[in-house]
């Protein structure tokens, strides 16, 4: 089985894609290191998707600290604004990651149903 993510920078539209699948505390460290490596391929204002439409909640408390921990940085990386893509199922999550993306980050994120009506909001706000 190949990295429970996947990370990706497109440099074109300045947007930096990650992908979240069911993962272990032990995978968000290399998780970390990619995306910072990819963040600074990308000009200042880059808008975040973050998928977590295949993680299965509840996550774990500990998970989520080292997943807001990592997302703290965007801001500093020149992150313009995060889109979250949220199931219906999510919508506790959505809650929790808002809340921490204020208290640890200093951003809010906002909530998309599919990958496409994330780019469609990022289109919106940051072209």
């Amino acid at each position: 089985m190949g990295d429970p993510y996947s990370v990706i920078a497109d440099k074109e539209k300045n947007r930096l894609y990650i992908d979240l699948y069911p993962t272990e505390i032990e995978h968000v460290e290399k998780i970390e290191d990619e995306i910072f490596a990819k963040a600074k391929q990308l000009a200042s204002g880059w808008g975040c998707i973050v998928n977590y439409t295949a993680v299965d909640v509840p996550l774990t408390i500990d998970l989520l600290d080292k997943a807001e921990t990592v997302m703290s940085f965007l801001k500093q990386l020149g992150m313009g604004q995060l889109v979250r893509v949220l199931t219906e199922e999510q919508s506790s999550l959505k809650d929790e990651l808002k809340n921490r993306s204020m208290e640890i980050g200093g951003y809010e994120g906002i909530v998309a149903r599919t990958q496409q009506d994330a780019d469609t909001i990022l289109d919106r706000i940051l072209d």
